[in-house]
């Protein structure tokens, strides 16, 4: 049931994730999601933006392993928690960062567990 509605829009609160790795990690992040159970996610190629790392290009000249993507997933808080879990284990070694935040959804049947 939603707990808010928006003209008489229903909406349903979830957890969002927004995760921004190297290029070459995206693998390791899809399969942390899909583990996780997250129905599904976006996924952004040749993300740009300055953080501890320098400034980093979007564009890539040359594959899909160089620069950043950015993953946006939405599920239940207890399927984010443990994405975010893994994460925090990737990141003792490789650089990256996420961001946690409330939301509320339209169709909240798109964002069931994958597992369920």
């Amino acid at each position: 049931m939603s707990d808010t509605k928006v003209a008489d829009i229903p909406l349903y609160p979830l957890r969002k994730i927004e995760i921004v790795v190297l290029a070459e990690d995206h693998l390791l992040v899809q399969d942390l999601l899909k583990a996780a159970g997250v129905g599904g996610w976006t996924m952004i190629r040749d993300v740009a933006g300055m953080g501890h790392h320098g400034f980093h290009q979007g564009k890539t000249i040359f594959n899909d392993q160089s620069g950043l993507v950015m993953f946006l997933g939405v599920g239940e808080g207890k399927v984010i928690a443990d994405v975010a879990r893994g994460l925090s284990r990737l990141f003792e070694s490789r650089p990256g960062v996420t961001f946690l935040s409330d939301v509320q959804v339209m169709r909240s049947d798109y964002f069931a567990k994958a597992n369920a």
